[in-house]
């Protein structure tokens, strides 16, 4: 089986045979069984591409970890605040072994080398516009790969022609500075929404994940400005039933691009994490909402808390949980809802406020007025209070902390080197010390 401390030298030999492996099964993967560029033709190229999506979404731990590490969650009696989970809510005892660490990595790269091939083989064959349409998505994903590894690691190794050899870490600015080149070639070549739909990555869904990028890198005049071209042309509506967009995600209005993770493939199932054992979604139960999300973030009559957290009853009496997600669901990556607020954030109160309260409106709350914000920075802690609201186990919390660096006021954080992971300890021993480790780890 492909080894748990496999690191970025020992990754090519897993290659693009995991992409075309279906889930009831799991392959040995062997040296003999990789797939070079040579392999894939005209004809099976998209067969090797949908391989690339289904592997490429998301870890269930991995899609929730910034509100792990941002306090949406507290452990439960059954994880423990010595848990994986635990470790992060507390900030206690976090180093190289985190397990969190070594997911995020070995995902993140065997993909990488999987778009790679795909990439490769693409320029290969040809400049189709059908090639060209293949290359464009397997660069979005490739793009957003490299996403999780910058934001919780910063520089990484950027590798965008499979070696066996082991490399240093690049900068953080050249890793952004790839992901906007992957999105930009994606922009310009994928299809449109109104022929790809929210299965695949489209021109919209492209635009969409650069306007996040442009405002992690604080360009938020760019971003909003991207965001607002988007709501405008995309044809697409915010949903009125906030639920429908996480548990029947094909009927949503407001979707613009979502993992499909079938049951029959990828099934990875968000609610076992949340839902205790003996309940309609029954789960492992290893996180809770903190009890600031139970009592102070969402006001009376916002919709979306209902669907975020309930109370269900079991055998120990009633307990509180995250209850958003349902059984093997698409694994949501982008919506309009985000568009709002990154307008709401980039324009700042002047022109971003219509947004902020376009979206409140449609969750049943109160819209607010121009006075409420006595400055910039108030204004800032509204949008981002809005952004936990809309967004919450979604992904983003911690890290949107992290970029208006308000994460320090964290009580699981004590030092600003600590807004980073630490790379795995066996990725470095694997390494001879190539890698170098962050800073205070």
């Amino acid at each position: 089986m492909y080894h748990k401390k496999a690191n970025i030298k020992t990754l090519l030999l897993a290659m693009l045979v995991i992409l075309t492996s279906g889930c009831s099964k799991e392959l040995d993967l062997v040296p003999e069984s990789g797939v070079s560029p040579d392999q894939i033709n005209a004809d099976n190229i998209t067969f090797f591409l949908n391989g690339l999506y289904r592997r490429s979404i998301p870890d269930r731990d991995v899609y929730v970890l910034q509100d792990i590490r941002g306090a949406n969650y507290t452990w439960t009696a059954l994880s423990g605040s010595n848990s994986n989970y635990g470790v992060l809510i507390t900030g206690d005892n976090v180093d190289d072994r985190l397990s969190f660490s070594e997911d995020i990595w070995e995902h993140a790269y065997r993909n990488i080398y999987n778009a790679n091939t795909i990439i490769d083989a693409a320029g290969q064959l040809g400049d189709t516009e059908a090639l060209q349409t293949v290359k464009a998505e397997a660069s979005y994903l490739r793009a957003y790969l490299y996403y999780q590894l910058v934001t919780n690691f910063g520089g990484v190794p950027l590798i965008l022609t499979n070696t066996t050899e082991n490399l240093p870490r690049n900068t953080a600015e050249e890793i952004w500075n790839q992901i906007l080149v992957d999105i930009d070639f994606a922009i310009a070549n994928a299809q449109p929404f109104q022929v790809s739909g929210a299965k695949k990555v489209s021109v919209e869904a492209a635009q969409a994940f650069k306007s996040r990028v442009l405002l992690a890198l604080g360009r938020k005049d760019e971003a909003a400005e991207l965001a607002a071209a988007i709501i405008s042309s995309i044809g697409r509506d915010l949903d009125a039933d906030y639920g429908r967009i996480f548990r029947n995600t094909d009927a949503a209005s407001e979707v613009i691009f979502a993992f499909s993770n079938l049951i029959t493939e990828s099934n990875i199932r968000m609610s076992s994490l949340f839902w205790p054992y003996g309940t309609e979604w029954a789960g492992s139960y290893f996180v809770q909402p903190s009890d600031y999300a139970v009592n102070e973030l969402y006001e009376a009559g916002d919709v979306r808390k209902s669907v975020n957290i309930q109370d269900v009853p079991s055998a120990d009496g009633a307990l509180t949980i995250v209850s958003k997600y349902w059984d093997v669901q698409p694994v949501v990556i982008s919506r309009l809802s985000e568009l709002y607020l990154i307008c709401a954030e980039g324009f700042g109160a002047d022109k971003g406020l219509a947004y902020l309260n376009t979206l409140r409106q449609k969750r049943g709350v109160d819209v607010l007025a121009a006075g409420d914000f006595p400055d910039a920075d108030t204004y800032l802690n509204a949008v981002l209070e809005e952004r936990r609201r809309e967004l919450y186990s979604e992904g983003f919390l911690f890290y949107d902390l992290v970029r208006t660096d308000k994460a320090i006021d964290l009580p699981n954080v004590r030092l600003k080197a600590h807004y980073l992971l630490p790379l795995p300890g066996a990725q470095i021993n694997l390494s001879e010390n190539v890698l170098e480790q962050n800073d205070e780890y």
